[in-house]
Order: structure tokens, then C-alpha cells, then sequence
């Protein structure tokens, strides 16, 4: 059969795909398959071989995997191979496997139960948002409804998606207690609320689930929440078992992204012969969507869960080219937990590693690796759609993108929070230019809790009520302010002041271009009023940010940057109209793939996480920094591995803390594990004896809770060793990278060619 394929299919299989393929779906198997390592092939060469075999019928075969995409892929590819084989002999039955992802099986399953039969599909809270916005009681002073709203579901998700909640509102420790609740909500936030913060969570998520009860609505989470509750009855376990009761073969594709109610769900669903012998396919160094509850720990310890689980490897990478691959494997081969295997390349002297220095960090229009770039994307021969930017946060492709905009190459970002004209520092500085320029009320009122903060606001708001006003002109409410400070005892009078003296200078330019008299002379002043107008609208805004970065409700170093570029790209205006039409005419394309389609340049911008699964022939790795990553938290995952015993925890810690504590400190602080500070500074914490400090009870539960945050830092520092990894296997033909003071240091893991330029303009 496998050599009727391999003629069939004008393919020749490596000895451990023939190992794979003589499967007799008698145990448990982990295929452990590295990237580009042709895992969907294999799934779909498996499938057919136990119909030939006569193993199973198609329809008897049951497919898994977590995107739509990949879904279609599969599907196109068993058609295609079938289509292929039709000349071989082989007995390949007419039908076709059940491919499905997750959540589209779990809701086929879920819409058998009565209560669910009519149940839509929500695809976002924001369906919701007016009702949503009105169980906020407590407004926060510096940030809008909409956005407690996203920091809220980004919340609950987390939680669900962890596996943290059963009700899908409160934390299961919490056992129904708010306080506690709001106690353990702080710890899984991003973000320092107050109690009312989550006060108002609550309410806000019991109005979501009762508004989609109302509607007939069932969201993703649903999908696992609602149907794992209801398998909780007998009756409707027996149902959903017996549909599935048809399936002798399943495969789960990308099994390092599974999740605990997944996983729970699935392993309740199938057959317990299928079971037996259930197939799982992925590649532990590709785990890293950990943010979404994906829990490597299911592959990496697949043996624990079945027993007689076989393992096989594909450790091919036919992908990416050997010169790129082996200058990742030093990197990947640095975590502590991951399977065994060998990272081969399928396309031995091939590819090539391109790296750029730079002395600059933040974003540079002048980077070597950009008129790189820029070059590539204009040369006939390359097609655009080969070529790719890979980051890692939304704000280093927000200003790449609309860079390359200006030089009419348009990025199909595949998110629009991460263009530039939606991000909220942008539209605070641009709303506020347009209001004092183009005298609108509706810009400035927009962004008046920006100027000082909730209660300036609430102060506008009182001035339109008490002249019976719907401003159009900022100037009308300036007047307005006017007469309303003169009668009430305002403490924002001088803030008023302040933009009516913003303003009128901004009219003086106007009357000055006006009557100027030569063309020079009012390019002049118009480019002093650009100047002035920045200067306005960020004098303005300056203690909201400040606070805002204070608080890490934003980054010091994403405002700075985009203040940076913003300031550096109105340098290049005459005329304030031609900027306020060009940035609109920007949005409009950024914001439309149809649009985009229209344009003579275009490219993929996609982050890591975006990427997995698709391959380029030209990749860049762009805006890597040290954000989340510092080196002296990095060694943390040197002397404390993820999945480190307590009692080895203990023995490292007091060797490290003796003979190295100064680093030590350096290090736990630049990974944000502040609770070493109880530690380091409780008289009952010995450091020569700890063995008799962990006897007493508060102190071993604190230094516990201290060696689990530790963990998951090193945790952490490993999954970003693997989305590194990603992005670098996405290159078929070019890897480009740009090394500045601000890069991760991560990427020093990567075996970086040898500089060969004393100027630093790039090595090969």
C-alpha cells in the first residue's frame, strides 16, 4: 500500500513517515512532529491507509484540529490525494472523514439539547454593548466604558479559557465569595483596579449570560462550558456519546494547543476502544498560545494520560531552509521541558540568514532592513504575497505599517486595533489638532477625560446642560465655559483658560496665513501652526499619560514612540488639511482588505502568534524588544527550569541566594516578582537555614507562593523561546532579522552570523 502511495502520489516517504504509516491502530500514538514537517499530509496519508486496510470506513474517521483553515486544508488535501489515487488499485470507499474543528463539533453536540436547538452563534460581547455599558456603576476616571469592557471580558476569558471558573463569572476557589472573588480577580488582571472594578465585572458578565439566554445566543466559551455541564447529566453524556459512538479512527491535529475542558471534554466523548488507540499530532515546540488556556502539559505528558502510548517522530523540517534552521535549533534545544527529537533540514545548503545591527532602538524610517525591505517589495520578480513582517506586539506593526503606507506599500494587518489611526494615543493627539484647528466640539468632547481626566468631562458636560447647548464649535462651548465658570465656583476655570488661549493663538496663525503675501511666507507660518497644534494637543494630554504609564495602564515606551513618529511624520506637512486627508485616506485602506486588493503593493504583517501554520519564501522578524523580556530575568529560567521540584526549588534557591544574591534580586525584579521583598526582608526568613524557616506554616506558604511565580516566569520565558522559533520556521528561502540595544535577549540564543561590516549596515 505504501509503495502503490508512493507512486500514486509521485512522493518518497523518510523512514519515520513509513514508521508512522505502518501504524496498527492497536495503541495510543503521539506523532511528534516538527515544523514543516508536513503534519497534515501524514494525518491525511493515515486516514487512507486504514480505509485501504479497511480499518475503518471514511466516514468512520473522525479529524480534529482548532481553525476553519486548517479544517479546509485537510479536507482539500484527503480530495485531492483520493483524486491522485484513483488509478493505483487501491480500495479507497467513497465517502469522506469528519473534519471539524472544536468548537464547531462541541456546538453540533451542544444544539442536540433542547434548551440549544435554536442557539445562535455570538461571536463578540460587543453585540451587546450598550446594555453591557449600563451595569457599569462605578466609571473609571482615566479610562472609558468601552474599554473596561474589553479589559473585563479579556478577563473572563482568561479565566475560562484556564480553566479557572465553572459558571464562567467567579473564580472556582472563590467558592461564590465576592470578596474573596475580587481578591483572586486582582491576581489573573493585567491591570491594578479597584474593588469596584470588579464589583462591576460581575454584573456586567451576569447581564452578558442573561442577555445571550434572552436572544437564544451561545458564544465560543459556551461551546465548552454549556456542553461539559450538560454531560454532567447522565441522559445527555449517553446521547452525545452515542453520536460519537461512530467514529473507530480519531486524530487530533495540533494537540500541543489543547486546553484542560477540551481535553476533559473529548477524552468523556469518544469511544473508549477509540480511545485505545487515539492518534494525536503536534509538535510541543510550537505550544504557545498558553494566553488562550492551551496546556502543552497534555503532550508532553501524553504517556501519563494513555499509557500504552506509542511515540514516533517526523523530525524533518522540509520547510525552511537549512542554513535559517540551524541557527534556530541552539535556541529551541535552550528550553528545559520539551520532547526529544532532532531538527533536521529536508533542503540541505539552502536559505539564507540576513542580519542588520543597528546603535538605535524604537522605530527607524533610515533601517538598512527597511529599504531592504522596500526593495524586495518592489522588485517585479518577487511576488508580494511571498514576502512577510513578523512581530510580536500589535504596536511595533502599527507604525511599520503606516511607515510603508507612506510609501504607498500597504499592509494587510489582519487587525484593526493595530493601526495607527485607531490606536487611542494617536486619536488623542489628532482629535485635539482637529478640534483647535477646525474649531469642532465633538473631537474635543471626545477626548475631554484625557485633558483632566473623568471629573473635566463631567465639567463639559455641565456646561452644555447649563446653556441649554449642543455645541458644534469648540469655540461656542469655550464661550459657554466662560459665562458658566463666572457663576459657579469651578476648580477647571484655568484649565478652560488654557485651551481658549490654545485656541485663539491657533486663529491668530489662521488670520496670519491668511493675509500672508508670498508662498513662502505662508508655508512658513503654516508649518509653525503644525508645530503649535502638536504642542497644544500633547501639553494637554501630558499628566494623562503620565498617569496612564504610572499605572501600566499603557506603555511609556508605546506612547513615546508613537508621540516620536507622530511628531517626526507631521515634519513633512505644509499644510495641516493635506496630513488630516492623507491619515483618513490610510485608515480607509488599512481598514479594508478589498481596498488593500486595489493597491500595486501589499504584504502580510502578521504577528507570531498569526503565523503559525503558514509558510513564506521571505520572512522578517521586526520590533522584537525587550519589553516583557529582560536578560537578568531571562537567567531565572537558567537556575529555576519550569516543572523544577519544590524541594530541588529550595536547594538552587539557597545556593543561588548566597553566593549570587545581588543578580538575584536584579533578576527578580526585572521579571516583576515583587513578593521577593516579603522574603528577603522578613527576619523569620533564614537564608542559612531554611529547612527550619519552611517549618512554620506562614512562612512555607509564602515562600510556595513565591517558587510558583517563579515558575511561571521560566514558563514563560520558554514559550517565548518557542513563538522565536515560530516565527524563524516560517522562512522558506530568507530569514531577516535587526538586532538593536532594545532587542530581546532571546534572540542571542539564535546562532547569529558573525559581523563582517565594521559599519554595522548588516551580515549575511
Amino acid at each position: 500500500m505504501i509503495d502503490l502511495m508512493e507512486s500514486g502520489l509521485n512522493m518518497t516517504f523518510s523512514n519515520e513517515q513509513i514508521e508512522i504509516l505502518n501504524n496498527d491502530f492497536t495503541k495510543p500514538l503521539l506523532v511528534n512532529a516538527c515544523a514543516g514537517s508536513g503534519k497534515t499530509t501524514i494525518f491525511i496519508l493515515m486516514a487512507l491507509i486504514a480505509i485501504a486496510k479497511g480499518n475503518a470506513e471514511p466516514n468512520e474517521i473522525l479529524g480534529i484540529t482548532f481553525s476553519h483553515k486548517s479544517r479546509i486544508d485537510m479536507g482539500d488535501r484527503y480530495d485531492n490525494f483520493v483524486n491522485e489515487l484513483s488509478n493505483t488499485g487501491l480500495d479507497l470507499s467513497t465517502g469522506r472523514p469528519n473534519f471539524t474543528t472544536f468548537h464547531a463539533l462541541f456546538y453540533q453536540l451542544l444544539r442536540q439539547n433542547p434548551e440549544y436547538r435554536t442557539a445562535q452563534v455570538l461571536t463578540s460581547y460587543r453585540y451587546f454593548m450598550r446594555d453591557l455599558s449600563d451595569q457599569i456603576k462605578h466609571p473609571s476616571n482615566i479610562i472609558t466604558k468601552a474599554e473596561m469592557l474589553e479589559e473585563m471580558f479579556d478577563l473572563n476569558d482568561y479565566m475560562i479559557n484556564q480553566g479557572l471558573t465553572n459558571d464562567g463569572v467567579l473564580p472556582n476557589s472563590s467558592e461564590g465569595n465576592l470578596s474573596e472573588a475580587i481578591k483572586i480577580m486582582s491576581e489573573f488582571s493585567r491591570q491594578n483596579h479597584t474593588d469596584d472594578f470588579y464589583s462591576d465585572y460581575v454584573d456586567v458578565v451576569q447581564k452578558y449570560q442573561e442577555l445571550k439566554r434572552e436572544n437564544s445566543y451561545i458564544d465560543f466559551n459556551d461551546m465548552k462550558l454549556l456542553l461539559l455541564e450538560s454531560m454532567e447529566d447522565p441522559q445527555y453524556l449517553q446521547y452525545y456519546q452515542q453520536i460519537m459512538s461512530r467514529y473507530k479512527i480519531a486524530v487530533i491535529d495540533e494537540f500541543q494547543d489543547i486546553d484542560n475542558l477540551q481535553w476533559q471534554i473529548i477524552s468523556k466523548l469518544l469511544d473508549p476502544e477509540t480511545m485505545e488507540h487515539l492518534i494525536v499530532i503536534g509538535d510541543d515546540d510550537q505550544s504557545i498560545y498558553s494566553f488562550r488556556g492551551s496546556n502543552p502539559k497534555y503532550i508532553l505528558n501524553y504517556k501519563r494520560l494513555l499509557p500504552n502510548a506509542q511515540k514516533h517522530n517526523l523530525s524533518t523540517n522540509y520547510r525552511t531552509g537549512e542554513k535559517i534552521l540551524k541557527r534556530v535549533i541552539p535556541l529551541i534545544k535552550k528550553n528545559h521541558v520539551r520532547l526529544d527529537k532532532e531538527l533536521l533540514s529536508g533542503r540541505k545548503d539552502m536559505g539564507k540568514f540576513v542580519l542588520y545591527s543597528s546603535k538605535k532602538s524604537g522605530f527607524s524610517g533610515d533601517s538598512k532592513m527597511l529599504k531592504r525591505l522596500v526593495k524586495q517589495i518592489n522588485d517585479p520578480d518577487i511576488n508580494n504575497d511571498d514576502i512577510a513582517i513578523l512581530v510580536r506586539y500589535n504596536s511595533s506593526r502599527m507604525l511599520l505599517a503606516d511607515w510603508l503606507a507612506n510609501q504607498k506599500i500597504y499592509a494587510n494587518i489582519n487587525n484593526a486595533g493595530a493601526i495607527l489611526q485607531n490606536n487611542i494615543v494617536y486619536r488623542i493627539i489628532t482629535d485635539l489638532m482637529k478640534s483647535l484647528w477646525q474649531d469642532k466640539y465633538k473631537e474635543f468632547s471626545n477626548q475631554a477625560n484625557r485633558i483632566g481626566f473623568r471629573a473635566y468631562k463631567n465639567h463639559t458636560e455641565k456646561v452644555e446642560t447649563r446653556t441649554e447647548n449642543n455645541f458644534n464649535k469648540l469655540s461656542d462651548y469655550l464661550l459657554g465655559a466662560e459665562a458658566y465658570n463666572a457663576e459657579t465656583n469651578t476648580p477647571f476655570k484655568r484649565t478652560d483658560e488654557r485651551i481658549k488661549v490654545y485656541f485663539n493663538s491657533i486663529r491668530r496663525f489662521k488670520t496670519r496665513m491668511g493675509q500672508a503675501d508670498n508662498v513662502e511666507s505662508k508655508n512658513k507660518l503654516s508649518q509653525s501652526l503644525i508645530k503649535d497644534l502638536y504642542k497644544a494637543a500633547t501639553k494637554l494630554t501630558d499628566k494623562y499619560f503620565d498617569y496612564m504609564t504610572e499605572k501600566n495602564f499603557m506603555s511609556r515606551t508605546e506612547v513615546n514612540d508613537i508621540k516620536k513618529y507622530l511628531e517626526d511624520e507631521l515634519e513633512g506637512y505644509q499644510n495641516i488639511d493635506d496630513f488630516i486627508l492623507d491619515e483618513e485616506n490610510k485608515r480607509d485602506i488599512l481598514s479594508n482588505r478589498t481596498e488593500q486588493d486595489k493597491q500595486e503593493h501589499r504584504i502580510q504583517f502578521l504577528s507570531l502568534h498569526q503565523a503559525k501554520g503558514l509558510e513564506f519564501k521571505y520572512v522578517y522578524l521586526y520590533g522584537l524588544t525587550n519589553k516583557e523580556v529582560e536578560n537578568a530575568g531571562k537567567v531565572l529560567n537558567d537556575w529555576f527550569p519550569p516543572e523544577i521540584a519544590f524541594d530541588v526549588f529550595v536547594k538552587k534557591w539557597k545556593l543561588v541566594y548566597n553566593k549570587n544574591f545581588t543578580f538575584l534580586e536584579k533578576a527578580l525584579k526585572s521579571a516583576h516578582i515583587d513578593n521577593y521583598k516579603d522574603i528577603t526582608n522578613n527576619n523569620a526568613f533564614n537564608p542559612i537555614n531554611l529547612d527550619k524557616t519552611l517549618d512554620k506554616k506562614k512562612e512555607f506558604a509564602m515562600f510556595h507562593s513565591f517558587y510558583s511565580e517563579v515558575e511561571n516566569y521560566s514558563s514563560f520565558i520558554e514559550e517565548e523561546r518557542r513563538l522565536l522559533y515560530v516565527g524563524v520556521t516560517r522562512a522558506q528561502q530568507e530569514l531577516v532579522l535587526r538586532i538593536a540595544p532594545d532587542s530581546n535577549p532571546l534572540l542571542f540564543d539564535l546562532k547569529l552570523p558573525r559581523k563582517k561590516e565594521k559599519n554595522n549596515s548588516g551580515s549575511k
